[in-house]
């Protein structure tokens, strides 16, 4: 029985999920919305997928596949080697404290988070770009993450609902608290 209740908390599919979505966002990003003429107006799906991690893996799981993901982005990317990697471990820390307070199964809450914390990894990107000298202009780089926020925001919720279900059809169990046992 007690070693019953050791696997239960033990993370399943974790790092099958974290390079398949990783992966999966390339695709996404690299043959789907290169080719949608939004312009400024692109969602950040590899920002919306570090957030799920952040708000819905269990306690064990959520810095490390936060960190792995921005090392995906950063090797899909061929920006700033390590940068996605530390925004994204910093958007862990903001979103684990955002949690305390908020409920991320709520519509709301969840397009405030996914806005807060995709223009934050956005414009921290830019200001790193900006301290090697390669930034586009301070208040470009402001209007370019707040559409970037703008239009990740809305999707979030449905991302989050869609991982959801698909972790319960997988057979992940839901922890207390609402967290995913990834």
């Amino acid at each position: 029985m007690l070693e019953r209740a050791n696997n239960l908390t033990h993370p399943q599919y974790r790092w099958r999920l974290v390079l398949g979505v990783g992966l999966l966002c390339g695709v996404l990003h690299a043959a789907l919305l290169r080719r949608l003429d939004l312009g400024e107006w692109q969602p950040d799906i590899f920002s919306i997928a570090a957030l799920y991690f952040s708000l819905y893996a269990n306690r064990q799981g959520r810095y490390l596949p936060c960190l792995v993901l921005g090392l995906v982005r950063d090797f899909l990317s061929l920006g700033l080697l390590g940068s996605y990697a530390v925004l994204y471990s910093l958007l862990h820390k903001l979103a684990s404290k955002a949690r305390l307070r908020l409920d991320p199964d709520h519509f709301v809450n969840a397009a405030a988070m996914a806005f807060v914390g995709t223009f934050l990894v956005n414009f921290g990107y830019h200001a790193m770009l900006a301290l090697s000298g390669d930034g586009i202009g301070w208040s470009r780089a402001a209007m370019r993450c707040l559409s970037m926020a703008c239009a990740s925001a809305p999707l979030a919720p449905f991302v989050f609902v869609l991982a959801n279900h698909g972790l319960g059809r997988l057979g992940v169990q839901r922890l207390a608290g609402g967290y995913v046992n990834v």
